[in-house]
C-alpha cells in the first residue's frame, strides 16, 4: 500500500512516481521506494547469503575485482584529502573490509562499520581491519574524523539523512565525505525506467540524482568539491550467474556454462549512471 511520506531532503510530500513501487517528492524530485523496513528485517536482508548467492555470486571470491575498483575510487579520494589531513578514515558499509585494507597505508587510522555480522567478522579476523558490526547511528565514534566514505551504501539505508547528519557531526571542518550511488537522473536510468538495474527494492530503498544528493549534503553543511561517475570491473561469471540463476531461475544452465571455462574473465565498464560525489564540510 502507498504511504504518503515527507521528503528527507526538503520536507515536501512524496506521491507515487511514474515507476510503480516508487515515490517521488513533488518539491525537489527525490525518489524513494514505497517500502518500510525495520532493523530486524534489514539484518536478515544483509545476512551471509546476501553476499554469497542472493545478491553477489561470491563477494569474497571476487576480492581482486573489488580491489581494482576501490583503487580507482581511492585515487580520486586522495586528491581531496591532503597528506596533512590523512589522519582518520571511517567507512560506513565496510562489508568485508577490502577498501579499508587498501586505504590503511594512506591514513594514520582506519575503521568502519557494517550491518552484516558475518562481513564485519571476516574483515576483522581475515582481512585484519577494524570493522564493527551494527548500525552507524548507534555507534560511538572516538575522536574527530578526517574522511568518511560510503561506497554504494546510501541507497540501502532506511534513514539516509540521519547518516549524513551524524557524519557531519563527527567530521572535522574541512573533512570530506565520499559517496557512490546510482544516479536516477542519468540518461541510462531515464531510458531504462523500471528496468534500470539499480531499481530493486527492498535492498535499494533510495534513488538520488546529482541535484537531490547535492541538496541533502548542503542541508548538513557540505559543499560538493567533486562530482563524477564511477565505473567498475565486472566478472562475466557473476553477470551470467545473475541473469540465469537469479533472474531466470536456470541454475543448471549457469553451471553448464561455468564448466566450460568461458566465464572466467572480467572487464571494466562505465555506464555513467553511478554517481561519485566528494563533499567538504564547511
Amino acid at each position: 500500500m502507498t504511504v504518503n511520506r515527507n521528503c528527507p531532503i526538503c520536507g515536501g510530500a512524496c506521491a507515487p512516481a511514474t515507476i510503480r513501487g516508487l515515490l517521488q517528492c513533488g518539491g525537489c524530485g527525490f525518489v524513494t521506494a514505497d517500502v518500510s523496513l525495520g532493523r530486524e528485517e534489514l539484518e536478515r536482508l544483509y545476512s551471509a547469503a546476501y553476499f554469497q548467492g542472493e545478491e553477489y555470486r561470491d563477494y569474497v571470491a571476487e576480492r581482486a575485482l573489488f580491489t581494482k575498483q576501490f583503487q580507482l575510487r581511492l585515487k580520486t579520494l586522495l586528491r581531496y584529502v591532503p597528506v596533512a589531513r590523512r589522519t582518520y578514515l571511517f567507512e560506513i558499509g565496510a562489508a568485508y573490509g577490502f577498501f579499508l585494507d587498501l586505504a590503511r597505508p594512506h591514513f594514520d587510522r582506519i575503521s568502519g562499520i557494517d550491518l552484516s555480522r558475518e562481513a564485519a567478522a571476516y574483515a576483522r579476523d581475515i582481512v585484519g581491519v577494524p570493522v564493527a558490526a551494527g548500525d552507524f547511528l548507534e555507534y560511538p565514534i572516538e575522536g574527530p574524523v578526517d574522511a568518511v566514505c560510503m561506497w554504494d551504501t546510501i541507497e540501502h539505508l532506511a534513514q539516509p539523512a540521519l547518516y549524513i547528519e551524524k557524519a557531519a557531526a563527527h567530521l572535522r571542518a574541512g573533512g570530506v565525505l565520499a559517496i557512490t550511488t546510482g544516479d536516477i537522473g542519468s540518461p541510462l536510468a531515464r531510458w531504462r525506467k523500471d528496468k534500470w538495474r539499480q531499481i530493486h527494492p527492498p535492498s535499494h530503498l533510495h534513488y538520488f540524482s546529482k541535484n537531490t544528493l547535492r541538496l541533502l549534503l548542503a542541508k548538513y553543511g557540505f559543499d560538493v568539491c567533486y562530482a563524477g561517475y564511477a565505473g567498475c570491473y565486472r566478472s562475466v561469471d557473476t553477470i551470467v550467474y545473475i541473469l540465469l540463476s537469479l533472474k531466470r531461475g536456470m541454475p543448471g544452465q549457469y553451471r553448464k556454462l561455468k564448466a566450460t571455462g568461458l566465464l572466467n574473465w572480467s572487464f571494466y565498464s562505465n555506464f555513467y549512471d553511478i554517481l561519485y560525489v566528494i563533499a567538504r564540510k564547511r
